[in-house]
């Protein structure tokens, strides 16, 4: 009798389980629930127009000083949707980008599983998993924190730094350091942007980020 109470248990837990590991699964691909900002082809212009004046500014070439350059969101999320994919040299798609405000920018795009199983020990998953689901876009989201990382001498460049606080596949929230079990090196490399030396501050505002730099 015991072995068979033990038996139930068994399968109770096995089916457990099973349901659980769906539950996760369908998560992970479900999209993260932020909606996308409309944009259009002027906004992404502007935005290169505006990043464009940032360096002119910054080398002493421009004849506008003083007042901050600031980006919105919808010119941000245009120039994002459009070279993402070329700065992260990965098949980022359906970009989207939220500017909470207090320093806090998110994001979301999708991009196939298999740059998700790339690195160790994730890679080993790989051998195991259907060449078909590997394929199949997943949704991430990343909450990150942004400051200006400086250079540790004066020859050194400065980065805006963008520093993961919250990270999700689809959504089902992660622990933030995963995000680096997650993608490789080299993706992981847009979440640092040089700037020029007279850029003295990056500020993220609700829905606009706040580009000053030093007269």
């Amino acid at each position: 009798m015991r072995l068979g109470c033990l038996g139930c248990l068994t399968v109770l837990i096995g089916v457990a389980l099973v349901a659980g590991s769906a539950w996760f699964g369908v998560r992970m691909l479900q999209e993260p629930a932020f909606p996308a900002v409309a944009t259009t082809a002027a906004d992404g212009v502007r935005a290169q127009q505006k990043i464009f004046e940032v360096v002119q500014r910054s080398a002493g070439r421009s004849k506008t000083n003083g007042e901050p350059i600031v980006l919105s969101e919808r010119e941000l999320s245009a120039f994002l949707s459009r070279h993402l994919a070329e700065a992260a040299d990965v098949p980022f798609s359906d970009v989207g980008l939220r500017l909470a405000g207090s320093g806090i920018a998110e994001f979301k795009g999708r991009l196939p599983l298999r740059h998700l199983l790339s690195e160790a020990p994730l890679s080993a998953l790989a051998m195991a998993v259907p060449a078909a689901w590997l394929e199949r876009s997943v949704w991430l989201r990343l909450g990150t924190r942004a400051r200006i990382e400086p250079g540790t001498t004066r020859a050194q460049r400065r980065y805006l730094r963008l520093d993961v606080v919250e990270f999700a596949v689809g959504r089902q929230w992660l622990p933030a350091p995963v995000i680096r079990l997650l993608l490789d090196p080299a993706t992981l490399r847009v979440l640092r942007w040089p700037v020029p030396d007279r850029v003295e501050a990056v500020t993220i505002e609700k829905g606009r980020v706040v580009i000053r730099i030093a007269s």
